[in-house]
């Protein structure tokens, strides 16, 4: 049976080797703890907004109240949908470490001024103003921690830390805006118990911005990234993947979105205060924490695309409980596993669309983002709405009463929108239509795929296929391709299928002599047009006694290189014209293309010091044409999504294998039935060339 949608690792994953040398570097730990500060204040401040101004429209009723919420809300994501471009630029040009004190300076000046000057339409503009000043912190954040890395082959993990400073202090602010809620409920008037919150952002401000005063200067080196997501959504996902992925993120973010829209009015109407919202959003964060790490990691022989649909359906019936049980502590449980199916459901699908190591501009992945983003905005301003028109209502059940409040009443709706969009997007993305879904699960817990009884009964027979499997592995000097080529070919192997291995330059009789000449540092005056034309005939040659003739029998070929390395070695490399080496490749392979191109990239620097022999001819090249080599493979990776499958190899190897092998089992045919080797008398080898 194909098995399509397999999962992958999560950023989440463990940790290359190294990585915890990155807290022996002085300037990048204290930074990251002045960041994590600002970071916490800039989550609290949600909270403490909202806080505030439910408590200016106390007397005003549910209604006024809910639209209050809902509009500080709003305002606080608007500038994240319509502003980036401009942030983006702006925290680009101007000094990274000034950047920062501004940001948290004018933070803490508009925080501040919020409880003196006590009045609603001030709220509004201060949490406007704050989001704005936060987009311009966040990617100068971002950019800044890497820049403080000076080994290259530390980057990666660094950019994974910037990422976790900016996310990972939400669940510890919503707890503490619990704590500070309950403290002000029995030391504070009516009239203030909101203060106390939005002074303690005020002073997280405050600290960061001291300890990003005292810190030294922070290299612009790293590019800062700012996509638009009103930009992303109208040029499209770039793909058909991620258009079917981008309806379950759309049913997955209303869930989430609408609980913190109106979290504080329903947990008021439940009699939990502020106490009671903060509860509800640090069960939200802490649910989304645990579902982001296990989305990648849980049900592994499940079809991922089976299980993003079934985490947005969870999600939506945990937002029917959610709305319909008017008891506190259930609703704190109910929105705890929301988050973990909501998580669940964005890892997989990132995942699904694109490498997680992706850079932030990545055009699938953030498709999702702007989905998820513009989304949430609609569930801030819709959500709030629905739940001050319904207002609440007392019904006589026979017997029974039950109060029906609008925001229960609002959850409700969103959570029957976010079904089904969750059913729809479970039928467009089910990849293994025909196979009941009770007993895939039930294999899946048990670590297997499930095969019908039928064809398990079935007798088994010599396996005949049309057409085999092409793989080919790209990557700068020292990545690591033969390698997880090699591991690609014998954790194949293992699974029942015939394997050829092979490379290029070299892997026929006149290729070696090629090979000899295009690799040898001896080899002087050959001119750049020469060099492409040499490589365009191994390969000619190695797809015509190779890997075709494999192929057509139904083998599953694994390369280390093809056509790809021409194009970013001679094209981008030489800057010879990319287009005209395509043509001529395409000439030389008669147009054959792999299914899969597994890209693993790899700082120039970091990847020549792993090479044990003496350089030869193309790995003595410049640092420059090496940089110009990793930019190329990167432009054709984004030209053709979903062919590549695009690895940091400075990750573990046994990440990268796992990860290859996931992404592999997306395009396998079916594997050979136990007792095809009886039948044949045959067993699949692996064969080199």
């Amino acid at each position: 049976m194909t098995r399509t949608g397999a999962p992958r690792p999560h950023p989440a994953a463990p940790s290359p080797p190294g990585v915890s040398s990155l807290s022996s570097i002085g300037p990048f730990r204290r930074l990251r703890i002045a960041l994590s500060l600002s970071s916490a204040g800039q989550w609290i401040g949600v909270p403490a907004l909202t806080a505030m101004a439910a408590m200016l429209t106390r007397g005003d009723g549910a209604a006024a109240q809910a639209q209050a919420i809902g509009g500080v809300l709003a305002l606080m994501l608007l500038p994240a949908v319509v502003l980036p471009p401009v942030a983006g630029l702006l925290a680009a040009r101007v000094d990274r470490r000034l950047m920062l004190i501004i940001a948290d300076a004018l933070r803490l000046v508009v925080v501040v001024t919020v409880p003196l000057v006590h009045a609603l339409p001030w709220t509004f503009a201060a949490a406007f103003l704050v989001s704005c000043l936060s987009l311009v912190w966040i990617p100068a954040a971002r950019a800044s921690l890497p820049a403080l890395v000076p080994d290259e082959e530390l980057r990666p993990a660094a950019r994974r830390a910037a990422t976790r400073v900016l996310y990972g202090p939400a669940p510890a602010a919503a707890l503490l805006f619990a704590v500070l809620a309950l403290v002000a409920n029995g030391t504070l008037g009516a009239g203030s118990r909101a203060d106390l919150a939005v002074y303690v952002t005020a002073g997280l401000f405050l600290v960061s911005a001291a300890l990003v005063a005292m810190a030294g200067e922070i290299p612009a080196t790293e590019p800062v990234a700012a996509v638009s997501p009103l930009k992303m959504i109208f040029q499209g996902p770039g793909s058909a993947a991620a258009r079917g992925l981008g309806l379950a993120i759309a049913a997955a973010s209303v869930t989430a979105g609408a609980v913190v829209a109106v979290a504080r009015a329903h947990a008021g109407a439940l009699g939990g205060g502020d106490a009671g919202y903060g509860s509800v959003l640090t069960a939200l964060t802490v649910g989304l924490g645990f579902g982001l790490f296990l989305g990648p990691r849980v049900l592994v022989p499940f079809s991922r695309r089976r299980l993003l649909g079934l985490a947005v359906i969870a999600a939506a019936l945990a937002l029917v409980v959610l709305a319909l049980v008017q008891n506190l502590v259930v609703v704190v449980f109910a929105t705890a596993f929301l988050g973990v199916f909501a998580g669940a459901a964005w890892s997989t699908a990132k995942a699904a669309v694109h490498d997680p190591e992706a850079p932030e501009d990545a055009r699938p992945a953030a498709y999702l983002r702007s989905v998820a983003l513009i989304t949430v905005l609609l569930a801030f301003a819709a959500v709030p709405l629905i739940a001050a028109a319904v207002g609440s209502h007392r019904l006589d059940l026979g017997g029974g009463v039950y109060d029906a409040h609008g925001t229960g009443v609002a959850l409700l709706v969103a959570a029957v929108l976010a079904l089904l969009a969750g059913l729809f997007a479970y039928r467009r993305l089910d990849d293994r239509r025909g196979i009941p879904l009770v007993p895939d699960l039930r294999a899946a817990l048990h670590g297997e795929i499930y095969t019908p009884p039928e064809q398990a009964a079935a007798a088994p027979q010599p396996v005949h296929r049309n057409r085999g499997v092409f793989i080919a592995f790209e990557g700068g000097e020292g990545a690591g391709k033969t390698t997880q080529a090699r591991l690609a070919a014998i954790w194949l192997r293992d699974h029942g299928y015939d394997v050829v291995t092979t490379h290029e330059p070299g892997a026929t009789k006149i290729g070696m002599r090629l090979r000899a000449m295009l690799l040898d540092r001896d080899t002087t005056g050959l001119s750049d047009r020469a060099e492409t034309l040499l490589y365009a005939a191994d390969r000619a040659d190695h797809v015509a006694n190779v890997i075709k003739p494999a192929v057509d029998r139904g083998v599953i070929v694994v390369s280390d290189r093809y056509v790809d390395s021409s194009l970013a070695y001679q094209g981008f490399g030489r800057q010879l014209p990319v287009e005209d080496i395509a043509r001529v490749n395409a000439w030389a392979t008669g147009g054959l293309v792999p299914d899969l191109t597994v890209l693993l990239e790899i700082p120039p620097q970091a990847g020549l010091r792993r090479l044990s022999a003496p350089a030869d001819r193309m790995e003595s090249e410049s640092q420059e044409f090496h940089e110009r080599v990793r930019e190329g493979f990167h432009a054709l990776a984004e030209a053709a999504p979903d062919r590549y499958l695009i690895l940091d190899a400075s990750r573990p190897q046994g990440e990268l294998s796992r990860e290859i092998q996931y992404r592999i089992r997306e395009i396998l045919p079916d594997p050979v039935p136990l007792g095809t080797e009886d039948a044949t008398s045959t067993f699949p080898v692996i064969t080199d060339f």
